[in-house]
């Protein structure tokens, strides 16, 4: 109805504006504006020359004073500016003296004295006295102030005399640091070999606890120092306090490892050198305290810094100063100025008469002006406004009132043009929030919603639907070792390949990270889940090229189906997510389907997470160590160290109650980088004991093998020579092999370089393949204990032992049978050429001290068992 009113409203003056007379340019607010424009300024230029000329006279004078005032108010402010200026150089020299800033600075002084020159100049042509005597001063002050700048930008640069604690650092407390500590070097080096293995850790002990507490008392001095400028803490007072505590406490720590030493000392245990290097060490520790006691009063004084003293006690006065003379200056000429508008004033009473002569005109001007464009233009304003509000509630029919006048015709395209734009951008903003910017696929938000809307299809027409949820195995090694643009590469290559195998009426969705779900919405039967798990786990388990990297991922895929399983959309994702850990256990490519149990079961692994999380604060875990015996020689070749978990109520546990959990949460890297102190201990323990070298085996999981910084901690142990070449022997299983070998082939090499050996562990049970072990050279062959169980009974067992020796033997490589716990196993894989063997037969795996007591008894009888006792002809 509105619509039409306008358009009839419009036909009339279109109808109406047809019989008129047009001028040129008539037909616009611009043409109409130019002719009422020059009508009224003719009427007013008249009026006002007759005026101009009874003011021009005395006018004159009174402008040109008003104009010099200004410009003197200008310069003023470019001068207060300027020393704005000034003033933040000065104070960022303060925090930073870059060459850049001080060149600045001089810039800024230059520019600061040309503009009081120019000042100077100004005021000369002015009356006041005062105000030229003032602009000499300023001159002086900025004399003055570029000499204290430029002295300031010299104690800055040097150091030592901007902040005097740093020399007393450099000349008192680092060189007796240094001194110290060469002679506690001195100390170790002099530990008499003669020494029983007691003695000499008790010497080493105590020189490298003092070490220890030396250097952290150095370390806290360093950091009271950074406090001071509140580095560490907001509150610089606070934070110096708590590091001079620590100062003294470890100088306390300090002076009592003196005193042990002077103990060790006496008891004749330090060599004839000792007495001067503990006197020495002392002397050094007194003097370097009474250097820190000197350091904490410069740096507790309000001189700490020499440069905000200057900062602070001269430049900025000098700078206030000089802004207090520009006040002067500039309320001198305001002064002027209002004198010349009183003067002013008078004369403007003289107009009075003819400014309300030309204010009635202009009123009935206004008056004139309101009713042309109340018709012409407020109208239309308000009709192309209603459309607008129209618009912003969604009627998309209401179309803009047509217009006459060239502007409004403008007015109403760019609208037309503005709300093609507006729907446009808004249809990509919705696409933008329900969908996930690299992938293209549905987000969670959207994805919830339409599995909601399935939800209560399939609740009204007792129908089922399915729900995947989806996430990649490993996909954090790709990000941590090719990037997250290869991680981002691969995340839309699953997209793709998701939205291939999927039907059309079903929604693949990436939910986040590396997690993504499907909803199969019309299946008849859980089973109908089956097909589709395949077709995603088969186009997923493809290899992906990405940048000349060739990925193969896994995934583990979790299924519930409503309404069985659930009803609510939450609910029913939560259910799918459980399901996807449950097959996740599984390792590999697995689909698993929801059951209530899962709910329980995912309950136990949290609280089983948990225990651990606490077990590795309070080091649970430990070693046991299983004997590797060689079949030809009976002899203790190596131990295996298995790891256990001392729990504090149900005793000790197996590796398989808690291995997975450990590796899946990443703490298996924490227990081992903690052990291995002792499993260096242990080794060097049963070398002695029996006479001989003695091997470690140790069992590296793929997140072992993938985290940079237990493999650069591995490689200093070895560079180091912590472990002997040939003590240490990594166990790698089939499956680390499948999908680590690319990225560990390296590490391995590094290690094998330094001294350690590799085992391929349970060999024949996972997915390596000849090829694995033509690529990298192993040292051992580990065959698993399912083939040795049954050997005797199956020959089938029998001749794959029988080819996996002989195969090993061909790549030179060394045979460990696992799992011997008879002596007919024993004899067989003795009489195939064997090298050594591991099982309970031999013995089972032994805590430290009793793994000690076994190799007692093989140094002490030749070997654990009589080789020939088993052979058979």
């Amino acid at each position: 109805m509105v619509e039409r009113c306008i358009l009839d409203e419009y036909e009339d003056q279109r109808q109406a504006e047809s019989v008129r007379i047009h001028l040129p340019g008539i037909g616009s607010y611009r043409g109409r504006y130019a002719y009422a424009a020059v009508i009224a300024s003719v009427i007013l230029l008249l009026a006002a020359l007759l005026a101009l000329y009874d003011v021009e006279q005395g006018s004159q004078t009174y402008i040109r004073n008003i104009t010099q005032r200004n410009s003197t108010a200008e310069l003023l402010r470019d001068v207060r500016s300027h020393l704005d200026l000034v003033e933040n150089r000065l104070q960022r020299i303060v925090i930073e003296p870059v060459q850049k800033d001080v060149q600045k600075l001089e810039q800024a002084l230059t520019q600061l004295s040309l503009l009081l020159n120019h000042l100077k100049q100004l005021l000369a042509q002015d009356d006041s006295r005062e105000s030229q005597a003032i602009a000499n001063q300023l001159q002086a002050d900025l004399d003055r102030l570029h000499r204290s700048g430029m002295e300031l930008v010299g104690l800055r640069t040097e150091v030592e005399r901007w902040f005097p604690a740093i020399r007393q650092m450099r000349e008192v407390t680092y060189p007796h640091s240094q001194a110290a500590l060469n002679q506690l070097d001195i100390l170790l080096a002099e530990v008499d070999e003669e020494l029983s293995a007691e003695q000499r850790l008790r010497v080493v002990m105590s020189v490298s606890t003092l070490r220890h507490f030396w250097s952290a008392m150095a370390s806290e001095l360093r950091l009271f120092v950074s406090n001071r400028f509140g580095v560490f803490a907001s509150d610089a007072s606070v934070g110096m306090r708590s590091r001079f505590t620590n100062v003294i406490y470890y100088a306390e720590e300090v002076k009592a490892q003196i005193n042990t030493l002077k103990a060790l000392h006496e008891e004749g245990l330090l060599g004839f050198l000792g007495a001067e290097s503990i006197d020495e060490v002392e002397s050094r520790f007194t003097g370097w305290m009474r250097g820190a006691y000197q350091i904490s009063v410069m740096l507790e004084g309000s001189g700490w810094r020499r440069d905000v003293v200057m900062l602070q006690q001269t430049i900025d006065p000098l700078l206030e100063q000089m802004r207090q003379r520009l006040r002067v200056i500039n309320s001198d000429s305001e002064n002027q100025s209002a004198a010349d508008i009183t003067r002013l004033t008078n004369m403007a009473r003289q107009l009075t008469l003819t400014m309300g002569a030309m204010a009635l005109f202009t009123i009935i001007l206004v008056l004139l002006a309101y009713i042309f464009l109340n018709r012409t233009l407020l109208k239309q304003i308000a009709r192309t406004a209603l459309a607008l509000k129209q618009e912003a509630q969604g009627n998309l029919r209401i179309v803009p009132p047509p217009a006459k006048l060239s502007e409004m015709r403008d007015l109403v395209e760019a609208f037309n043009e503005m709300r093609r734009q507006v729907h446009m951008r808004q249809k990509h903003l919705d696409h933008m929030a329900y969908h996930d910017a690299l992938t293209r696929l549905p987000n969670r938000v959207l994805f919830r919603d339409r599995l909601e809307h399935a939800l209560q299809i399939a609740v009204r027409d007792g129908r089922r639907i399915g729900l995947m949820f989806m996430d990649l195995d490993r996909f954090k090694q790709v990000n941590d070792s090719l990037g997250h643009l290869v991680g981002d590469e691969l995340l839309k290559v699953v997209a793709e390949r998701l939205q291939r195998v999927i039907r059309g009426s079903d929604t693949a969705a990436r939910l986040s990270g590396d997690e993504f779900a499907v909803l199969a919405e019309g299946i008849n039967d859980r089973a109908d889940m089956i097909p589709l798990a395949d077709k995603v786990v088969q186009a997923l388990e493809q290899p992906v090229c990405i940048d000349e990297h060739e990925l193969r991922i896994s995934v583990s895929i979790g299924i519930a189906i409503a309404p069985e399983d659930d009803h609510l959309a939450d609910d029913l994702i939560r259910d799918a997510d459980t399901a996807m850990y449950a097959a996740k256990k599984q390792r590999g490519s697995a689909y698993r389907y929801f059951a209530q149990e899962m709910i329980s079961e995912a309950a136990e692994s949290l609280q089983l997470e948990n225990e651990l999380r606490q077990a590795v604060e309070a080091g649970q875990f430990l070693f046991h160590y299983q004997p590797v015996v060689s079949l030809w020689s009976g002899e203790l070749y190596c131990c295996e160290a298995l790891l256990r978990w001392r729990h504090p109520t149900k005793g000790l546990l197996s590796p398989a109650v808690f291995l997975d959990t450990l590796d899946d949460t990443g703490l298996i890297v924490r227990v081992i980088d903690s052990l291995l102190d002792s499993l260096v201990d242990q080794q060097k323990f049963l070398s002695r004991l029996v006479g001989r070298p003695v091997a470690l085996a140790l069992n590296l999981s793929p997140r072992l093998l993938n985290d940079p910084p237990f493999c650069r901690g591995l490689l200093k142990r070895l560079l180091e020579g912590q472990f002997q070449t040939g003590s240490l022997i990594l166990e790698l299983t089939e499956d680390t092999l499948t999908h680590e070998l690319a990225e560990a082939n390296e590490l391995l090499q590094q290690l094998k370089n330094l001294g350690a050996r590799v085992a391929l562990d349970d060999f024949g049970v996972g997915q390596a393949s000849l090829n694995h072990l033509r690529q990298f050279p192993f040292d051992l062959v580990k065959i698993d204990r399912d083939f040795i169980r049954n050997v005797i009974s199956d020959s089938n067992d029998a001749s794959l032992v029988q080819a996996i020796i002989h195969l090993a033997h061909a790549f030179d490589m060394k045979v460990v049978a696992e799992g011997v716990e008879t002596k007919g196993q024993l004899a067989f894989v003795q009489n195939l050429g064997c090298d050594f063997i591991q099982g309970y037969l031999i013995g089972m795996p032994l805590s430290a001290e009793q793994a000690q007591e076994c190799a007692a008894v093989d140094q002490a009888s030749g070997g654990l068992f009589e080789p020939t006792e088993f052979l058979v002809d």
